[in-house]
């Protein structure tokens, strides 16, 4: 019992550690003298199209389509695709008619990857820019986005999302805490090899590239993946900026992970091959290395929390669990009382790390019970 204990706890310590620590050490060491490229302006720009999924946005349709009507691009068409929204969205789109937008309702609710999938259908431009009804763009953000397909051997490009409101509450500065280790992560394996996944709010890659993806097939992690495995590269650009307000309480992250990991290993799962080395090089090792093992560290942390109780009789692991429990109490009192604990940094940390976790845990027990969540649900609702 005490040796299973012992190779448990160690093994889970060692993968938690090698996901969130030596995974992005090993990145840095084998691109530090790497720079990002800068593109130049193409001589002329290709025509492009961006679609908006949109589900009951009502409150910030409007905003985004003033937004991205005001973006500093030539000939950018723009299609709003309303996945059977019933609160007034489709009646505020219509009323950007007469200014371009091209407008598609979807008869019964598909889910966002279905919307898109209509969206293209209704585009017409050599680059496809997906976004999300909420997210509000910079002015040069699609220039920006558009810069590196000068490039013939990029496919697709992420852009950087950022929070309107990362300060103010303890959601929100964990969340933000999040995404800047995502972006360091992000512009490390675009200089490596390829990015792992693109962000849903800010993304474009070339039209010839787009495949039409089932329902229940999670599209900005499996849309580059394809890209990649095609032979063309996907790369970050953080100067295209797209911004958001983040979550306000710990619980709407949980659920929204619970929501994305249950896609994104389903996702995986049809697209297993892309991790096996001999045919994708160190592509493989970092969808390994940022997915697959980051996707299972709950599990992890319960092997550690089990593996020193099994070995509490020694002083050591007594210590160890007794660190633990700490964490625990810390996580739960940031997120039992925000407005108290939850804005400072020794709590929050905590609490925000407990909530993705566990709705990587839910989201592993969701794919493995056949939940797809193919429609969702606006931030909040």
């Amino acid at each position: 019992m005490a040796a299973a204990g012992w190779w448990i706890f160690w093994v889970c310590l060692g993968l938690v550690t090698y996901t969130y620590l030596a995974y992005p050490a090993l990145l840095w060491l084998f691109t530090f003298w790497r720079r990002t490229t800068r593109y130049e302006e193409p001589a002329s720009w290709p025509s492009l199209t961006l679609v908006i999924s949109a589900y009951n946005e009502a409150g910030v349709i409007a905003d985004k389509l003033n937004n991205t009507l005001a973006l500093d691009y030539p000939h950018c068409q723009v299609v709003v695709v309303s996945d059977a929204s019933d609160d007034g969205t489709d009646d505020i789109v219509k009323e950007f008619g007469d200014r371009g937008v091209v407008y598609h309702r979807l008869p019964a609710r598909g889910g966002k990857t279905v919307a898109q999938n209509a969206g293209v259908k209704r585009a017409a431009g050599d680059i496809l820019v997906f976004s999300d009804a909420n997210s509000m763009y910079d002015r040069d953000a699609l220039k920006e986005l558009v810069r590196p397909f000068c490039d013939g051997t990029v496919g697709c490009v992420c852009g950087e999302l950022r929070y309107f409101d990362a300060e103010t509450g303890g959601a929100g500065k964990g969340e933000g805490f999040y995404w800047r280790y995502e972006q360091f992560l992000k512009g490390r394996e675009s200089l490596l090899s390829s990015l792992v996944g693109a962000n849903g709010s800010i993304y474009a890659l070339r039209r010839e590239l787009f495949d039409e993806l089932a329902a229940d097939i999670i599209s900005d992690l499996i849309m580059p993946i394809r890209v990649r495995r095609k032979g063309a590269r996907v790369l970050y650009a953080p100067r295209a900026v797209a911004r958001e307000h983040s979550g306000q309480h710990f619980g709407d992250e949980s659920r929204r992970r619970t929501r994305i990991i249950a896609r994104s290993l389903y996702g995986l799962w049809k697209e297993v091959g892309v991790l096996n080395p001999l045919t994708n090089g160190v592509f493989a090792f970092q969808v390994f290395s940022h997915k697959v093992v980051r996707w299972l560290v709950p599990l992890f942390l319960i092997g550690m929390v089990t593996g020193s109780l099994a070995l509490a009789d020694g002083y050591l692991y007594r210590a160890l669990f007794c660190i633990q429990l700490a964490f625990y109490i810390l996580a739960a009192l940031g997120s039992l009382f925000p407005s108290r604990f939850g804005r400072l940094g020794m709590f929050y940390i905590p609490a925000y790390f407990c909530a993705i976790n566990a709705g990587a845990l839910l989201g592993l027990w969701g794919f493995l019970t056949g939940q797809r969540y193919a429609a969702w649900q606006p931030r909040g609702a």
